[in-house]
C-alpha cells in the first residue's frame, strides 16, 4: 500500500506521461507551452504530469500511451 510520505510516490506523481486528447479541451492550453490559443484540439499528443493524466484518463478525456519500460512482454 503506498504511504503518504513514501518518496518514490511523490516522485512517480510528477512523472511526465504521454497522451492523446480525446475531446477538444477549451481555456487549457496553457497545458500545451507551443499552443498559439488557449484550447486543445482533439488528437493533440501532450505530456502530462502522472497525477493529471490519470485524472483525465479517468475522464474519459485523453488516452495514455505507457512508456514501454511498463509494457507486458
Amino acid at each position: 500500500m503506498p504511504g503518504y510520505y513514501d518518496v518514490d510516490d511523490i516522485l512517480m506523481e510528477d512523472e511526465p506521461i504521454a497522451v492523446a486528447f480525446q475531446v477538444g479541451a477549451q481555456g487549457v492550453g496553457l497545458l500545451d507551452p507551443g499552443a498559439e490559443t488557449n484550447s486543445i484540439e482533439k488528437g493533440a499528443k501532450l505530456e502530462l504530469p502522472f497525477w493529471l493524466a490519470h485524472e483525465l484518463h479517468l475522464r474519459q478525456a485523453v488516452s495514455i500511451s505507457v512508456p514501454a519500460c511498463f509494457n507486458q512482454k
